[in-house]
């Protein structure tokens, strides 16, 4: 019903232009005439000079109107380009109109009318569209087209092609209720000039006085993509200063689809005040070019950019591994879009089945894993605790198990910070799983086979990732709030997808026996710092921030090392490897794992949780003893 509705609106508006015009045209004709015989009503009305030429000039203007169809053309974007149809067929009518008349020779029809009705009747119907545009684009009409008469107003940063169009897309969407008032550019040609009525009121370092001038604009956008960060930053700032929601345009392209209300905001790597560096494309490109590349967890945060990064360096196959379909459907759908010439293979698999995951590396020879497969939120995993077994330990054993047979040559584990000093069910699974890491590696160099190069990638929170407080805190600010934190004093680290992800390629160009890597961070944030920033970037501080208290296994503070474990540097810049974290006699993980596995289904998870607490607890205990003795060196690793 609604889209007959619709339908029916729609020919409504049509059958009306095309009457309005047709109308336009008689004028022009009439007028034409009064104009030929100086207003003459006695030559004027002469029936046979005006009835039958006005009927095969109407007749004539409307085929035209069908042909060139310029009534459908929507006159509120009435554009040059439309001028241009509309002037096609206007002539075309009029030069067969002055054929007709010279062939019929009607009597004492003056053949100049053919040009004066052209010229008067298309500037009318052309007059009539450009009014309707400037009357939804001028501010001073817009309570004629805007009931409420409420608009916020809009500083433009940027003056080159993105800016321009944003300019003209916010002037002609009035149901967004945005003005823009002010362009800034630092381009010297561009001061003084107007962007559809909008002036280029000076530089992009005039924004704060600019704000100060203008107390009503309440949104910023800036339209340069590519600005520096540190500019972007000093931007972010005046913005706040002044309470002004500050938007960025990520992309030319993102006007195709551009809308106002649900626009990119500013990153939230600029929120947190850290910049995204990318190096070492060249070792990288050596170890992945060419190779089979297989990538646990391939629909997941990590997983999917660890896809979207190692794709670039042309890899011979890509297999997406993940036992989510949606997940691994839309990964493989982006994939196989964005890299259409790549071979890649999706696999939905449970890597705690273990004959399935041997039947992949069967399937094919294999070089590198990136083992991103695990489940991670640590609430839902307290109670939870049989799954948190099952896929990540006996998942991460079953998939280097089978890496080590197949003769993979290199293997990376994703861990987290939540592996140290684990204060939950997750945190110890991750631990267990680096452990065992740790143990086949040494146990494969011990058979000197010139086996899998194995490592572990230790980072902190991911911003974005699925679950992450950053989408939480977005979806409460959008909702109208409150915001909720846990504690006022819990910090994190953080770093984007992207950050993490190229941590683990380089880990993987790194990757020794058993180490582990981690990632210069900087200092950790606390979480509150970030919902106050996110909310000064959304522009409403007057949302509440509420605290509900600490979550089962959560901690008020995550490292990202032990206190036995030294971050030695690398040949990488910002990328440590932990150095003395083998030197000590460990319980064997792998036996520990093949014991509990036969009894885990029938075990509650409180069991549960005992036993994976008491097997991390035992193992921290021997390294504390360790590093309380301060001889880590006399001790050697018990592996046999």
């Amino acid at each position: 019903m609604r889209s007959l509705l619709a339908l029916t609106k729609a020919r409504g508006r049509y059958v009306t232009k095309f009457l309005v015009c047709l109308a336009l045209s008689a004028w022009g004709f009439i007028l034409a005439l009064g104009l030929r015989f100086d207003f003459d009503p006695s030559e004027v009305a002469r029936l046979e000079r005006v009835a039958w030429p006005l009927i095969l000039l109407l007749s004539l203007r409307a085929l035209a109107f069908l042909r060139w169809d310029y009534i459908s053309s929507y006159w509120r974007y009435f554009s040059t380009h439309d001028l241009g149809t509309l002037f096609k067929g206007h002539l075309a009518s009029s030069l067969a109109f002055a054929t007709c008349v010279y062939l019929f020779s009607i009597p004492g029809f003056p053949r100049s009318i053919v040009v004066m009705e052209f010229a008067l009747s298309f500037l009318a119907i052309a007059g009539l569209a450009l009014l309707v545009r400037l009357i939804n684009e001028t501010p001073i009409f817009g309570k004629l087209t805007n009931a409420s008469g409420i608009g916020r107003e809009v500083v433009v940063i940027g003056a080159g092609a993105s800016g321009h169009l944003l300019v003209r897309n916010l002037r002609s969407q009035k149901q967004l209720k945005y003005i823009p008032v002010a362009v800034l550019d630092d381009s010297d040609v561009m001061q003084g000039v107007t962007i559809a009525g909008v002036p280029v009121t000076g530089k992009i370092a005039s924004l704060q006085s600019l704000l100060n001038r203008y107390p009503n604009i309440s949104v910023a956008i800036l339209a340069i993509p590519s600005l520096a960060p540190n500019r972007v930053q000093a931007i972010k700032q005046m913005c706040e200063e002044s309470n002004v929601i500050l938007k960025k345009l990520q992309a030319f392209e993102d006007l195709a689809c551009y809308d106002i209300s649900s626009e990119h905001e500013l990153s939230i790597e600029s929120v947190l005040e850290k910049e995204v560096s990318f190096t070492h494309e060249e070792e990288i490109r050596e170890q992945l070019s060419g190779r089979t590349v297989l990538i646990s967890g391939a629909g997941g945060s990590i997983g999917s950019e660890i896809v979207r990064q190692v794709l670039p360096f042309k890899p011979r196959q890509v297999i997406l591994l993940d036992n989510s379909e949606y997940n691994l459907f839309t990964i493989d759908c982006e994939i196989r879009t964005q890299f259409p010439n790549a071979k890649v293979s999706a696999v939905m698999a449970d890597i705690s089945d273990r004959k399935h995951l041997e039947s992949i590396f069967t399937a094919q020879p294999i070089d590198f894993v990136f083992h991103a497969a695990a489940y991670k939120h640590v609430p839902l995993l307290e109670d939870n605790c049989y799954q948190a077994f099952k896929n990540n330990i006996v998942g991460s054993r079953n998939i280097f198990q089978a890496a080590a047979k197949y003769k993979v040559r290199r293997f990376v584990l994703i861990s987290t910070d939540k592996a140290v000093e684990p204060a939950s069910v997750m945190g110890c699974s991750k631990r267990i799983t680096e452990l065992l890491v740790q143990e086949y590696s040494q146990l494969l160099l011990r058979a000197a086979d010139g086996g899998l190069d194995a490592a572990t990638v230790r980072f902190g929170n991911v911003i974005n990732s699925n679950g992450s407080v950053i989408p939480k805190f977005k979806e409460q600010i959008l909702a109208g709030g409150p915001i909720t934190v846990t504690h006022p004093d819990i910090e994190r680290y953080f770093m984007s997808i992207r950050e993490a992800v190229r941590l683990v390629l380089t880990a993987g160009v790194l990757g020794a026996r058993g180490e582990a890597y981690v990632l210069d961070m900087g200092k950790p944030i606390k979480i509150v710092e970030v919902a106050r920033k996110m909310l000064a970037l959304y522009g409403r501080k007057d949302i509440e921030i509420v605290f509900t208290g600490l979550r089962k296994g959560e901690k008020l503070v995550e490292s990202l090392t032990n206190i036995w474990e030294h971050p030695a540097p690398t040949r990488f810049p910002r990328v440590a490897v932990i150095t003395n974290h083998r030197a000590i006699r460990l319980p064997r993980v792998a036996e520990w794992i093949e014991a509990l596995e036969p009894r885990i289904s029938g075990m509650s998870d409180a069991a549960i949780r005992r036993e994976i607490v008491a097997f991390v607890d035992q193992v921290s205990t021997l390294y504390q003893n360790a590093a309380a003795a301060d001889s880590p060196a006399e001790a050697a690793v018990n592996v046999r």
